[in-house]
């Protein structure tokens, strides 16, 4: 089988469970704890983005059910400051140096707990440090807002040309990459061991951003990033979920959008839900790598590669704009799940799959008020059952895994050592 029909029949379930993911009888939650609630949209929005700078290589759990309350503590005090001049100060009250001068410094709470217990969160590398004082340094100069920063920066926005390869969100995403993750530098680890050098780095960084002001430079500087540095995972993951219909921060970002009067950039979303979903590309995470690995026989890696046969397969009509490359972030839920564990007997991209024997909806007399019991088991998803372009329901799996059952086979007699 081509590997491009190979990949449209995939992407039948893949959309599916996607959809169930961020359906509105699904199970989700926005930041805990008191403090986030009281802040404003876009100082919520704010903690979700400080937040995803250190979601890397660890668990989900520990990013935002420890950590994320403590960056809404930052941000509820950073509102509070109005000058350049204080972030580095903010920073070193809400952290505890580290007795081994090589290890990060550990955020710290002193309003809240969780069961009871201290609540702290060290982020896992100094360059996270980095990126949110960069951050927070940096929108000082526009009301410590991210919508006022995209406001300031309307025309470029706008400038988007949707007949080339080009999009408002692909543009979005370039200005929140050079916030917080250009060319960060290494080695710098503590607010209080390395305040010379965090005050250097944080002024080098803001002439350089202010100098893009020129739109010739900012543009050139664009289109560079665009075709050699896009695919960053943490960007597109934080995007995502401002644009994403069904997530609760996409209702956010909106409204911080609406309140500081970008609304050129909010009635666009509201207006053209497609297109900015075909544009958002997979944050590229290890699980959802090695879910396209696998299911395609490694001739998908990347998610330049996915995109490159999306684009493909969209020349040739084999997919409408319902389909696009994020919806393979089902994968960081999948793979740990069944493809790790080896369930081939489960795999619904396997046409011997038993997968059929636990669906509540083809069991039940009304399906409609049933909990889906498949996207459970595939991803921990809890939905409701939804029908329509249910592949269990309608009969749509196709065999198209090689499968990743470990096999042990017998050497031929007559090959070599």
């Amino acid at each position: 089988m081509d590997i491009l029909d190979r990949l449209a029949k995939v992407w039948v379930v893949v959309k599916w469970l996607d959809d169930a993911r961020w359906s509105a009888g699904a199970s989700s939650a926005l930041i805990p704890g008191p403090v986030f609630t009281q802040l404003s949209p876009d100082a919520q929005v704010l903690t979700h983005w400080l937040t995803y700078i250190t979601d890397q290589q660890r668990t989900w759990e520990d990013v935002w059910s420890f950590g994320s309350p403590i960056v809404a503590e930052v941000v509820g005090e950073y509102q509070r400051i109005n000058n350049r001049e204080g972030v580095l100060d903010l920073l070193k009250s809400v952290t505890e140096r580290n007795t081994d001068p090589k290890k990060v410094d550990r955020f710290s709470s002193t309003i809240q707990t969780i069961e009871g217990k201290k609540l702290n969160y060290t982020p896992r590398f100094g360059d996270h440090l980095v990126a949110i004082a960069r951050t927070l340094y940096h929108l000082t100069g526009f009301n410590n807002s991210i919508a006022t920063y995209l406001s300031a920066n309307n025309a470029f926005i706008n400038k988007f040309d949707s007949n080339k390869d080009d999009s408002m969100i692909a543009r979005i995403a370039f200005l929140m990459y050079l916030l917080s993750y250009d060319q960060v530098p290494k080695g710098l680890t503590s607010y209080h061991l390395h305040v010379d050098e965090f005050k250097k780095d944080l002024e080098i960084h803001r002439i350089k951003i202010m100098q893009l002001q020129n739109q010739a430079e900012l543009e050139k500087l664009y289109q560079v990033w665009f075709v050699h540095k896009r695919f960053h995972k943490r960007l597109w993951a934080s995007v995502r979920d401002y644009v994403k219909p069904g997530s609760q921060f996409e209702v956010i970002f909106l409204q911080a959008l609406d309140q500081a009067n970008v609304t050129s950039i909010s009635n666009y979303i509201r207006s053209n839900r497609s297109e900015i979903l075909t544009h958002l590309e997979l944050p590229g995470d290890v699980w959802n790598l090695r879910f396209n690995e696998r299911l395609f026989d490694k001739q998908i890696t990347s998610p330049l590669e996915l995109r490159n046969s999306y684009s493909e397969l969209r020349k040739r009509g084999g997919l409408n704009d319902q389909f696009y490359p994020e919806q393979f972030d089902i994968g960081f839920d999948f793979a740990p799940r069944m493809c790790d564990l080896q369930l081939e007997a489960l795999c619904p991209f396997k046409n011997s799959s038993k997968l059929k024997q636990y669906c509540l909806g083809l069991q039940a007399r009304q399906p409609e008020k049933a909990k889906c019991s498949i996207t459970r088991i595939l991803c921990g998803y809890e939905t409701d059952c939804i029908l329509a372009g249910c592949p269990m329901y309608h009969g749509s799996m196709y065999n198209v895994c090689s499968g990743c059952k470990i096999k042990v086979e017998r050497i031929a007699a007559n090959s070599v050592a």
